[in-house]
């Protein structure tokens, strides 16, 4: 084969490309088309989308020509054989991301191993049902595809024809046309990372597996933006909702009786297993008054979105949707509605990840980290914080007068002899602290489990027991004991700090009308299936997703529950037992009624590139960041042959999404 022949040949793939690089460009276009984002698109918007899109088309139409094109006109094809085989590939890539538009449209997310799951599993047949006219529809969508890329493969060789005495610069000019547009896209992505450009942001989800730079810590390194302010900056032009459904319908709300205090006590990195009268002593006697979930699950396996659930009682999968249109957790925004005093009490800071931009925005003097040399002079500086702006002891009264119904407790801990109410919630019966007094809200975050690390004179509660954390010296057949022991004296000591601040509320006469939720944000694993797994954010396996649960209300029945409960179900509670929201919990969360037993199967943890379902037997399907799905069971041996039914995932899918609008 001469020289002039293969360049020849690779001019009309060249040239091929090209045209198949704006097809492409065109339908991927077209996905942003039928969305709600139409409505803050601005002018720099459409320039980084349409960048974006040609930019991101390139790629998927240099998988042909360079798989397909290149290698058969190496080997001697000539243009047209060679031509062939590159428009079956890019007729093939056309049709995949057409297809994938449905998908996107249907469940909000590209195709990815899931998909292929459910139409590959039992019961693929109930869900994909086409009727006469789709076939015919769909074959009309082949045939005209297929018609274009024909078209444009005769397009090539007709300008090559023409233009050939003029093309000699045309790979150097074609390649810098895309490098430009490519620079340009991302160029515009980094800036509006660090300014929170909401129209730039949100139209990349919209391009399947497109994954543009950011460059914010670099930039704060070089001093150009401020990361902690960027990180309490709200997005301005986000108060649309956006693609959101949250709630699905309006929330229908009625004055409560009694506006209850609410305290949540967060321990970061809770190990289910700790759960027990001698690790955690003071937790154990205010479940001794209050409803103990000892099965309850977590709605990640990381702080970022098990807090997250906790407080929006949706996945975090929606935190970028969340983050770009200034939602607030409908838990926040009716506690202000209910002229709520809210303060937040971290140990770690709350500025990265933004948790006071995404739960707090608006909230004046909202504590946002704490003052301490370590995470043990943190926690306790943050009980001391609670303590402090704990109202003194106010009597409590009704319209008829001063109430002696419900009598403090004693200082053991919260006394039984409260009297009992029915499991649905906190008992109307009790007024609030005074006619004039503001309801609080406080959350109150510790961090010792996650850092493990404690002082050498708080090590003797469990022993033998590590002085500090050697994480390399761990390995699957090493004994985890001391190590474990290391996490329960930090458990055991923030249970003290729980138990301090418990005491001050019961001091004040508190207790008869705060509501107490007492859990933490993820699990922390050491070794319990035996698969080497140390810590968190590893898997979604019960050491990393299960956390202890407590909930104490006025007058509440003291039980251990039998049934599972999830992060989900938490504000779902407060906001129907105790902040007067009338509406079915499926209007606003994916949880139910903390002391409701249907069970919570295919319940979904995770984050958007990379969650999970876990079933009632303890299954797990992830969807991994690859788009890949892997099954294992619970404890972690993978599944490789498991009957996933078609019809309960595609179920699970759409409840997961019902969040976002049709």
């Amino acid at each position: 084969m001469t020289k002039r022949p293969f360049r020849h040949t690779l001019r009309i793939g060249f040239l091929y490309f090209l045209f198949c690089t704006l097809m492409l460009s065109v339908v991927l276009f077209s996905y942003i088309l039928r969305s709600p984002s139409l409505s803050f698109m601005d002018v720099g918007g459409w320039i980084y989308f349409v960048c974006s899109c040609l930019s991101h088309a390139a790629l998927f139409a240099a998988v042909p020509f360079l798989l397909l094109y290149v290698p058969a006109a190496l080997f001697g094809g000539g243009p047209k054989w060679s031509g062939g085989l590159m428009c079956v590939g890019e007729v093939l890539v056309t049709i995949v991301l057409i297809i994938n538009s449905f998908v996107y449209g249907l469940y909000h997310f590209h195709i990815n191993g899931l998909v292929v799951s459910m139409l590959t599993g039992p019961g693929a047949a109930d869900i994909f049902v086409f009727s006469p006219w789709i076939y015919f529809k769909g074959s009309l969508y082949i045939a005209a595809i297929i018609a274009v890329c024909v078209a444009l493969l005769w397009l090539a060789f007709r300008v090559n024809g023409n233009l050939a005495p003029r093309t000699s610069h045309l790979y150097r000019n074609g390649l810098l046309a895309l490098l430009g547009v490519t620079l340009l896209a991302q160029g515009m992505h980094v800036y509006a990372a660090a300014t929170l450009k909401r129209s730039v942001l949100e139209s990349t989800g919209y391009l399947p597996y497109y994954f543009p730079i950011r460059m914010n810590s670099t930039l704060d390194r070089w001093g150009l933006i401020d990361g902690d302010k960027l990180s309490l900056m709200q997005f301005d032009d986000g108060d649309d909702g956006g693609d959101l459904a949250y709630p699905v319908k309006p929330l229908q709300t009625e004055q409560p009786d009694t506006l209850l205090n609410i305290v949540i006590f967060g321990v970061d990195s809770w190990n289910y297993r700790t759960m027990t009268r001698e690790c955690v002593p003071n937790v154990y006697a205010l479940a001794d008054s209050a409803e103990l979930y000892p099965d309850h699950f977590s709605s990640s396996n990381g702080t970022r979105g098990g807090l997250f659930g906790l407080f929006t009682g949706v996945s975090s999968y929606y935190w970028d949707s969340f983050e770009r249109s200034n939602t607030q957790p409908l838990l926040v925004t009716r506690l202000k509605e209910l002229g709520y005093d809210i303060q937040a009490y971290p140990s770690a800071t709350f500025a990265d990840p933004p948790f006071a931009k995404m739960f707090f925005a608006g909230i004046d003097g909202l504590n946002t980290d704490t003052k301490g040399k370590t995470v043990f002079e943190r926690d306790c500086q943050i009980t001391r914080n609670f303590i402090a702006d704990l109202p003194a002891a106010v009597p409590a009264v009704s319209p008829a007068g001063p109430s002696s119904a419900v009598p403090a407790s004693s200082p053991a801990g919260p006394s039984s002899a409260v009297p009992a109410s029915s499991p649905a919630g906190p008992s109307s019966a009790v007024p609030a602290s005074s006619p004039s007094a503001k309801p609080f809200f406080k959350f109150v975050f510790y961090d010792l489990p996650h850092a493990i690390q404690i002082p050498k004179d708080h090590l003797y509660h469990f022993q033998p027991s590590w002085e500090y954390a050697d994480y390399m010296e761990l390995g699957n057949d090493d004994d985890p004991t001391p190590f474990f022991n290391l996490y329960r004296n930090c458990v055991w000591t923030v249970d003290s700090l729980i138990g301090e601040a418990i005491n001050a509320l019961k001091e004040r006469d508190l207790l008869k009308n705060t509501v107490i939720v007492i859990t933490g944000d993820h699990g922390q694993e050491f070794n319990e299936n035996h698969k080497n797994y140390w810590g968190h954010w590893a898997n979604y396996s019960r050491p990393q997703t299960g956390v202890p649960m407590v909930y104490y209300y006025p007058g509440c029945k003291p039980r251990k529950a039998k049934h599972r409960t999830t992060h989900y179900d938490i504000s779902a509670t407060l906001l129907k037992q105790v902040l007067g929201v009338k509406n079915p919990t499926d209007d606003y969360s994916m949880g139910r009624l903390l002391s409701d037993p249907t069970p919570r199967d295919w319940h979904v943890v995770g984050n958007d590139l990379f969650y999970a379902f876990i079933l009632n037997d303890g299954t797990i399907v992830e969807k991994r960041g690859a788009g890949n799905v892997v099954i294992f069971d619970k404890v972690m041996n993978q599944l490789d042959n498991y009957p996933l039914n078609a019809k309960q995932l595609n179920d699970a899918i759409l409840r997961l999404n019902r969040f976002y609008k049709k």
